[in-house]
Parts: structure tokens; C-alpha cells; sequence
């Protein structure tokens, strides 16, 4: 017998519903605690039913969760199913709107029980696969935090020192926030004399001759008067800015070093690596995409879905006069977000390191789609060759690519054809 479990989570606790092949509860509904013991007690439930975890199909609305990677370690199949679907599946159970974390643990795990077609397998691959994934994907939401702390400083200095922004090419470097943690306003800064303003870029290892005196006639010169009341509270708001850079910074550094360090261990390495324009972080983040189970993926349809380079397109109704159906294509919404950054930024740097991928850049824009259209269009492609690299184990090679090219008469080699890489 197969059992089918439902998990709707919450910040505190679990609610979860078990059903048999025919749709009958096999035991109450019950709550579990976000907690060691909760854990272990939905263990002992499980088991109580059977010692074979095959014979359960667990699901949940999100793979990212401390109860899915327990149930992944003790061996039991946990599949996930998008929000969006779930909120389609739950108005075919009740009209109304209303939220119910039981009733909605109920949904899951009936929709699993008929519509499996619906759900995704989690899949964390290996150890160290899953250690790039996790690491590439927290280096990019702290690389975003990053940005937003570097625009918000930026703008607290356009508030009560625009000089500032004159005095550093980049105001979040290193040598711009100790310069900014000693002298946090105009009038400190101004204090200095030009020996002083030497001596303090030496000592950060920067001897720009021409930068000091600049930066001294700046502060000598004629400046905006701002009120002291703006100045102290913005002086306080650019220090806490400052530090905050400095933490983060070190942050990327340490992720940088783990991701080069378990780069090293990986056989998808050099593979991801010999694609142009893929350097050492692209390549960890093209392993978090690709996995290691090539058994899941029979070709790089999902994978392009994944990363949201592929649009999506609605068949309906006839058209009389051509004879055929009606074809609406409209860009994909539904995609992991940071995927779709990872590979929208491998087509950028493809355009000044790979011919044909200008090429075939140029051509898109020339057929009337803006910048990031086009790059979606080169990146589609990209990631159709890096599934043939990945699925075959096998380095890029660009003249197999460029004779495939030729065979096919892709637009990117300057012939009338088709736009898709066969």
C-alpha cells in the first residue's frame, strides 16, 4: 500500500495528513513541533505504518526546509509542488478563498495521490553538489544585500557630503570605508592637511599623488553648507552603512574561498569551465544548476524552464486563414530567480569572449527584441550546448559547435534559417 502525506508548514509547526491508495485518512491529522522531537515523532509515525520508505510519496509546498532534509536523510521521496498550483488545487476542494493549515495538509496530500504529474522530486544530489548549491545561492542573496547596503550608503553621502562621492572611483572599497569610518563628515576630512591625506593612502597601500591633491582642493575649496542636525544623524546612518559593507565583504571572501575549495573536488568542474566566458564562480553556479543526476533530465527543456530562458507558449482556438492553431508566446514568469540571474549574466560575458555569440546576439537585436530579450535568446541556446557538455561529459569544442552551426544555417552564421541549434 502507498501512503501519501501532506505538509503544510508554518513558522512553529507542521500540519500533516496521511492518505491511503483509495483517499481515506489513515490516521487523524496531527501537528508536529518545528523541533528535534517533532521530527522524531513524525519518524515513529511513519514508521508504525511501514519500515520501508518507498512506500510513502511525501509532499510539500517547499523544498527548502529542515523537516524535507530529514526526511531526505532517513531515505523517504518528498516531492514539491508550486504555490501557484496549490492555490489552483485548493479552489477544487472549496469555492472560497479561506485559508486552513489542515484542510490545506489534507489538499497536498490528495493532489499527490491523483495528479503526481504535478509535483517535482527533491533531488540535493551529492554532498558536494548540494555544498555548491547552497553556497552559490547564499553568495548571491549576500552579493544582493550588498547592493542594496552599497546604494543606500551612496545616497546617505549624496545627503550630507556629495564630496565625498569624488573622492573614491568605488565608495564601498576597502580603502573608501576605513577613509569614511576615520573621517565620517567634511569637517573632519577637512582637518587634514595634503601629508596627512599621503600618508593615510599609503598606509592602505595606494599612492595616487594625483588623487591626494585632488581630494585636497576638494576639501579646500568651495562645498554645499549642510544643517549640523542633517550632518550628525547622516553621520551616524554612513557609519552603520560602512561597517555593514565591511562585514558583508568579508562574507563574499569566505564564500568565495569554500566555493573554490569544493570546486576543486568536483568532476563537473573543468567541463563547465572549458564553455566561454565561464569563469571559476559561474562554473559553481552552473553546477548548482545542472546537479548531478543526469537521470532526471532527458533534455534541456527543463533545465531551460528552470532557468527561465525559455518562453512559454499557449496553443488555442484555429486559424482559419493560415490552417493552423493560434500560438500566444509570452515570457516566463514561473522560474527559479536566481538561476535566471546566474545564466542572463554567462550570456553578458559571452558577448566580448565568443564570436558566435554576438553573432547571434546581433542577430536578435536587429530583429527588433531589446538587450535582455536577446540575451534570453543567447542564453536559451547556451544552455542547450552546456546540457550536451554535462549530459555526455564532454569539454566544449568549438569546432564540433561551428559545424553543427554551418549543418543547421543558424541565423549567427549569417544565412537565412531557422533560429534554434539542433
Amino acid at each position: 500500500m502507498m501512503y501519501y502525506t501532506g505538509i503544510d508548514w508554518a513558522d512553529q509547526k507542521y500540519d500533516l495528513v496521511i492518505l491511503n491508495d483509495t483517499g481515506k485518512y489513515v490516521n487523524p491529522q496531527f501537528e508536529i513541533e518545528k523541533s528535534e522531537a517533532g521530527f522524531q515523532e513524525l519518524l515513529a509515525k511513519l514508521r508504525h505504518l511501514s519500515a520501508n520508505p518507498v512506500d510513502f510519496k511525501i509532499g510539500i509546498e517547499t523544498p527548502q526546509n529542515l523537516l524535507v532534509d530529514f526526511l531526505l536523510l532517513w531515505g523517504y521521496p518528498v516531492f514539491s509542488i508550486h504555490p501557484s498550483s496549490m492555490k489552483s488545487f485548493r479552489k477544487r476542494y472549496r469555492p472560497t478563498n479561506a485559508r486552513d493549515d489542515a484542510h490545506d495538509a489534507y489538499v497536498l496530500a490528495d493532489v499527490m495521490r491523483t495528479d503526481q504529474a504535478c509535483w517535482k522530486l527533491v533531488h540535493r544530489g551529492s554532498e558536494r553538489t548540494h555544498k555548491i548549491t547552497m553556497l552559490v545561492q547564499d553568495h548571491y542573496h549576500l552579493m544582493q544585500q550588498h547592493t542594496a547596503t552599497h546604494n543606500a550608503f551612496k545616497q546617505t553621502l549624496k545627503n550630507y557630503y556629495p564630496e565625498y562621492l569624488h573622492f573614491f572611483k568605488d565608495v564601498s572599497c576597502p580603502a573608501s570605508l576605513a577613509f569614511i569610518t576615520s573621517y565620517p563628515n567634511f569637517a573632519a576630512a577637512q582637518a587634514l592637511d595634503q601629508q596627512q591625506l599621503l600618508n593615510f593612502f599609503k598606509e592602505h597601500h595606494l599612492f595616487h599623488q594625483k588623487k591626494v591633491i585632488h581630494m585636497y582642493q576638494l576639501l579646500h575649496g568651495n562645498h554645499i553648507h549642510v544643517p549640523p542636525a542633517i550632518i550628525n544623524s547622516k553621520t551616524l546612518t554612513a557609519l552603520s552603512y560602512g561597517h555593514q559593507l565591511t562585514v558583508v565583504q568579508n562574507g563574499l571572501q569566505e564564500y568565495e574561498r569554500q566555493i573554490h575549495e569544493a570546486l576543486a573536488q568536483h568532476p563537473d568542474t573543468e567541463i563547465f569551465r572549458s564553455f566561454p566566458a565561464v569563469a571559476e564562480l559561474t562554473a559553481a553556479r552552473l553546477i548548482a544548476l545542472f546537479g548531478d543526476n543526469r537521470q532526471l533530465y532527458d533534455d534541456a527543456s527543463l533545465i531551460q524552464a528552470k532557468a527561465g530562458t525559455c518562453p512559454v507558449t499557449e496553443i488555442t482556438g484555429h486559424d482559419k486563414k493560415r490552417n493552423r492553431c493560434h500560438r500566444i508566446i509570452y515570457f516566463r514568469q514561473g522560474c527559479h530567480k536566481v538561476y535566471r540571474a546566474f545564466v542572463h549574466n554567462l550570456a553578458f560575458s559571452s558577448l566580448t569572449q565568443c564570436h558566435w555569440c554576438k553573432a547571434y546576439y546581433d542577430y536578435h537585436r536587429q530583429l527588433g527584441q531589446d538587450h535582455h530579450h536577446s540575451l534570453r535568446c543567447l542564453a536559451n541556446v547556451q544552455l542547450k550546448i552546456l546540457f550536451a557538455m554535462w549530459k555526455n561529459r564532454t569539454r566544449y569544442d568549438e569546432n564540433i559547435f561551428l559545424a553543427q552551426r554551418l549543418k543547421n544555417k543558424n541565423p549567427a552564421s549569417g544565412k537565412k534559417g531557422g533560429n534554434n541549434f539542433k
